[in-house]
């Protein structure tokens, strides 16, 4: 089960004795840590009832002892591995045999950056258990969750076409996103509305002119210029992973209308169906400079930069992306 469709409506989901939460949307995992603890728990002490494992130092009977042992005070307990890939790892075949007979005392959930549905501990944890997908979905499914999550977490109605727009110029960061959602929220108060205007009003239209700079010049290859329009986003307090998450928003429609066009389609209909309104010629002229090979990259290098920035990199977080805007910017080569 995909995280958004969980957390639309955890009520409709059993509490299971087994789960694994896995993927890098790190609003996601947190948020889904958190509705199964409540779902779990229900109230009682997290004190008593809670108890959290670091994977890489966990020891298997330990875990599984905390796991199986009667709960005292509270109603059940709730065992939390988190980064367990190392302690699946290490302990997949005795994981296998508890998931196939689980604890009814607690629930045990595995907390993981990676889970393949095709081994067996997944297979067995289907049965029993659940795993969430935590990664960012789709835009389309993304528009109509915001929207829903308005309504649930701020008490306000966002406007379809304004959750469009919030992606648009904000990026596919779920917790950016809900970040955003609940300033605006406070700005249009008892009018308990978030329409279209006003999120093109207060959400940062200075900022994303500037991300846009940005890409403009690395993608027609003036390298320099994008460091320099970089450098003062930085300084003036932009995230990375903020700028990484609207830059990859807007580059996304690129490969999609580059895509298009090698199945000849003109540079309009490649665009329209990219959801490309504005600037076409300068469709044109990215795809003239970054040339048909780096345009099909354009995704490996998106998902490389994200993963950079959230751990499978050492390098600075400003480093990565002044890698991913040079690449971008070197003369093609096909």
């Amino acid at each position: 089960m995909h995280a958004i469709d969980f957390l639309k409506d955890p009520s409709k989901v059993p509490v299971k004795p087994v789960y694994a939460v896995f993927g890098d949307d790190l609003f996601l995992r947190r948020e889904s840590l958190a509705t199964i603890r409540h779902q779990v728990l229900q109230g009682d002490d997290e004190e008593m009832g809670l108890t959290r494992f670091a994977g890489e130092h966990a020891s298997l009977s330990d875990v599984l002892d905390e796991v199986r042992t009667l709960p005292i005070f509270v109603k059940r307990k709730m065992v939390i591995v988190d980064g367990a890939d190392p302690f699946v790892t290490a302990h997949r075949k005795e994981l296998e045999a508890y998931v196939e007979r689980p604890s009814t005392a607690g629930v045990l959930v595995l907390a993981v950056k990676v889970w393949a549905s095709n081994t067996k501990i997944a297979k067995n944890l289907e049965k029993v258990g659940l795993s969430i997908e935590c990664k960012g979905p789709a835009e389309r499914v993304l528009s109509a969750w915001l929207v829903h999550m308005a309504k649930i977490r701020s008490e306000v109605r966002l406007d379809s076409d304004a959750a469009s727009l919030l992606i648009e110029l904000v990026g596919t960061e779920v917790g950016l996103l809900v970040s955003e959602i609940e300033k605006l929220a406070v700005f249009v108060g008892t009018k308990a509305r978030i329409s279209r205007d006003v999120v093109a009003k207060m959400v940062g239209a200075g900022r994303i002119e500037d991300v846009w700079n940005v890409l403009n010049a690395t993608t027609t290859g003036r390298s320099a210029l994008a460091l320099e329009l970089l450098d003062r986003l930085l300084g003036a307090g932009e995230h990375p992973i903020g700028l990484l998450a609207a830059m990859s928003a807007s580059l996304r429609k690129v490969h999609h209308a580059g895509q298009l066009r090698r199945n000849r389609l003109s540079l309009d209909n490649a665009c329209e169906q990219a959801g490309i309104k504005f600037a076409r010629d300068k469709v044109r002229m990215q795809h003239t400079h970054l040339g048909p090979r780096r345009v099909d990259q354009l995704p490996r290098l998106l998902l490389q930069a994200d993963l950079d920035l959230k751990g499978a990199s050492n390098l600075p977080p400003r480093v990565v992306i002044e890698k991913l805007l040079v690449e971008l910017a070197r003369p093609r080569q096909d």
